[in-house]
């Protein structure tokens, strides 16, 4: 699987753009200000309907415009082509080989992708929701369904939360008796929730410390799962791959803490609270681990993401490098490039590096003379 071309119309800075692509790397390099990031940003849009830098879509409507559209042409047995249409105040339009498709979930295992920016630290750095949202893009890409059962277990958990406020200053019997359905139908989807999560850190995590030993020549590092589904209780003697267990003593918790819940007007029990642990010799990264350690941690992570998508679908995914080779010494740089050697990889730097020139094969495109050349059609 590769994209074989890119086309933009009204996408962030680019009025109309046109960019051919051959499978392996290519660097897109320029200064600052140009839109590299961009046109990764329109290659993930296509990977799950959303851009991977937290914002709107009428955020990526080039300015003044009313509409942005793109299109993205793929070398694979069974994607073609994936077109995203959207109007301001209007509903995103997404195709897929030239059919609209009726739910954007639809949009996930088409084309599979891992993106790695600098922001990525903060998968280490900052709080759980961020960790989720790893958890949640990875798996979605191998699991649709995975991404249905989150939307419905969100659209839940805001009905519930709902009623606890309405239960705490009404009191009403019915309103009781409708929060125990909600959290059945709560632990019936996140039992599933939990149990993929569970899986597919326990499969990342293995992978992750071998390329991070590899990476630092040592350090062991150890990814756990965190499911904060049961609060305090019952969580160290759950089997997390027992699915029929684990709703079962969701319910339970769920129902034990329904007072509590009723008082802070808010549901803290389920897989909403989940988090990720990263752990290197034993000790908490986030605390006492150094920024090349978190740097080598969130790499070795994003490599083991690569693995488990290509090994599970049997396709090879797109790895997209956003700025990131500055941020990295030359020992993480020469890893990062040896794990590009049979997948197409789209790099975005100011310059090409040293480490880029001594590996062969890649294609070094000019945003500046590209943009140019687009101008002039």
């Amino acid at each position: 699987m590769y994209v074989s071309s890119i086309h933009l119309n009204n996408f962030r800075n680019y009025k109309s753009f046109d960019l051919e692509l051959s499978d392996g790397v290519t660097v897109f390099y320029g200064k600052n200000g140009l839109g590299k990031t961009n046109i990764l940003e329109a290659v993930f849009l296509s990977v799950i309907g959303k851009s991977f830098r937290n914002c709107k879509d009428v955020d990526l409507i080039k300015y003044g415009e009313n509409d942005y559209f793109t299109e993205i042409k793929v070398s694979d047995d069974i994607t073609e082509n994936i077109s995203i249409k959207y109007e301001k105040n209007k509903e995103k339009y997404v195709k897929v080989n030239g059919f609209y498709l009726r739910k954007l979930g639809h949009l996930m295992g088409n084309l599979l992708s891992v993106i790695f920016s600098p922001e990525d630290l903060q998968l280490i750095t900052e709080g759980p929701s961020e960790r989720r949202k790893f958890m949640d893009i990875a798996i979605s890409q191998l699991s649709p369904s995975y991404y249905f059962d989150l939307l419905q277990f969100n659209k839940i958990l805001a009905q519930k939360n709902s009623l606890l406020k309405k239960i705490k200053y009404q009191n009403a019997k019915e309103d009781k008796v409708f929060l125990e359905v909600l959290n059945d139908q709560m632990s019936d989807i996140g039992s599933k929730i939990i149990c993929k999560r569970n899986e597919f850190i326990n499969e990342i995590s293995v992978l992750a410390s071998k390329n991070n030993e590899k990476i630092s020549g040592k350090e062991i590092l150890d990814i756990q799962y965190d499911s904060g589904s049961f609060g305090d209780e019952y969580i160290y003697e759950t089997n997390l791959t027992d699915i029929k267990e684990v709703r079962e003593k969701l319910f339970n918790v769920m129902s034990s803490k329904s007072e509590k819940e009723i008082e802070r007007e808010i549901s803290y029990i389920g897989p909403h609270r989940d988090d990720i642990i990263f752990k290197l010799n034993q000790n908490d990264i986030k605390r006492f681990g150094s920024q090349g350690q978190k740097r080598t941690a969130v790499l070795a992570l994003k490599m083991a993401e690569i693995e488990i998508l290509r090994e599970k679908s049997g396709r090879k995914p797109i790895f997209l490098l956003d700025d990131v080779l500055s941020e990295l010494d030359i020992q993480r740089q020469r890893a990062l490039i040896e794990s590009l050697r049979d997948i197409q990889t789209l790099i975005t730097c100011t310059h090409i590096d040293n480490t880029l020139e001594k590996y062969s094969g890649y294609k070094a495109v000019s945003l500046e003379k590209l943009i140019e050349k687009n101008s002039l059609k």
